[in-house]
């Protein structure tokens, strides 16, 4: 019996001890497991908190890479289509850093449907890279001289009162063509006293001209401009302009408000940045040669601005859409329609025939021309 119950009694102690053992070596193991799982959560907090400031150190890199670039159009219902293509243009040649801020002044009349065309262009080409923003300008300029050119064009005067926050903006008319980014074009500095840029033109109201005291040799058009707005509204040259256009009666309208109160504080802006809509090089080493020679470019500059241009502006009675304009940069603006996503719309509107519009788009060199790679790459032939 005695046997018997010691053996028992050693049977409980060693199940006791494997029982205490089991247990501490679960403890042990639950310890580790915890151990490393804390350990496992605090890197993995680390790691999650480094790739944050990564990402946010990336982020901000990439804030102070990127050029906010303000663009301003005036535009009402006549004029949507023309401005549709040049925007197609502005924003398929942005560069990858650039960040278009376009602004577009318009008034009571400019209709909703308009309104989300142009929104619809800005969210397909420049999702996350451009925005756009509507300022409504109501029936201002009455008084203003209208002709051919419509009210609209007036609209440029009020930037610096209605773009209190912007500090300089590129001003471009819709019968213009854009190839390459902004950038360069809107940090250029203005010399001491100067406010606006703008490229020569040609004088063809001289008795106006004349009338109001304007320079000749440096009467500039009006179409595009690189505007410091800050320095505008330091020397209320709004007011001054809007005096000038509600007490005159003007034949060139805006342009010639421009020139009679900003002559004197306006620089020229090289022919590489805004070409004007001639017909061959040597008609523009004869437009160059008939300006005064301080305004003279040299021809190595006046063949690079001719073949590599930034922006393309056809001042003047003929337009891009005409169809009786066979100008050789047309082919390159239907290039433009049929990108923006509104291909049928502008040709009905024209009442361009489709077979017409692919004809003149065959004429636009394999290798692209001024486009360079960029029309074989979109494969619309």
């Amino acid at each position: 019996k005695n046997n018997n119950f010691r053996k028992r009694r050693y049977n409980k102690k060693k199940n006791k001890s494997k029982y205490l053992i089991k247990s501490f070596s679960s403890i042990f193991l639950s310890l580790i497991f915890l151990y490393m799982q804390i350990q496992f959560e605090d890197s993995k907090e680390t790691k999650e908190i480094q790739e944050t400031k990564e990402t946010k150190e990336i982020k901000e890199i990439k804030e102070n890479l990127i050029h906010k670039i303000h663009i301003a159009i005036n535009t009402d219902n006549n004029y949507v289509y023309p401005y549709i293509v040049f925007l197609t243009s502005l924003l398929d040649n942005r560069a990858e850093y650039t960040y278009y801020i376009i602004h577009v002044v318009c008034n009571n009349y400019f209709s909703k449907n308009n309104i989300d065309k142009i929104k619809t262009l800005v969210d397909n080409f420049g999702k996350n890279s451009s925005e756009v923003v509507f300022h409504n300008i109501g029936d201002d300029f009455r008084k203003a001289t209208i002709t051919i050119f419509g009210r609209a064009t007036y609209y440029k005067i009020a930037l610096p009162s209605l773009l209190p926050d912007v500090d300089r903006i590129i001003y471009i008319d819709g019968d213009s063509l854009n190839l390459k980014d902004l950038t360069e074009m809107y940090n250029i500095k203005f010399k001491k006293d100067m406010y606006i840029s703008a490229v020569l033109d040609r004088v063809s109201m001289i008795k106006e001209i004349e009338e109001f005291g304007i320079k000749i040799n440096k009467y500039v058009n009006a179409g595009v401009l690189l505007m410091d707005l800050k320095t505008m509204r330091e020397k209320s040259i709004e007011k001054k302009l809007r005096d000038f256009v509600d007490t005159h009666y003007l034949k060139t309208v805006d342009q010639t408000a421009i020139n009679a109160i900003c002559n004197n504080n306006t620089q020229i802006l090289p022919y590489k940045y805004v070409v004007p809509p001639l017909s061959s090089y040597e008609e523009l080493i004869k437009y160059n040669n008939g300006q005064e020679s301080m305004y003279r470019v040299s021809e190595s500059e006046l063949y690079q601005a001719y073949h590599d241009p930034t922006i393309i502006h056809f001042f003047g009675p003929y337009k891009l859409w005409n169809k009786n304009f066979n100008h050789f940069y047309r082919p390159y603006w239907w290039y433009y329609a049929k990108k923006s996503g509104f291909y049928n719309e502008i040709l009905n509107h024209f009442r361009y025939d489709i077979n017409t519009v692919e004809d003149l788009l065959k004429q636009i060199p394999s290798d692209g021309g001024l486009l360079k790679n960029k029309y074989k790459k979109s494969k619309l032939i």
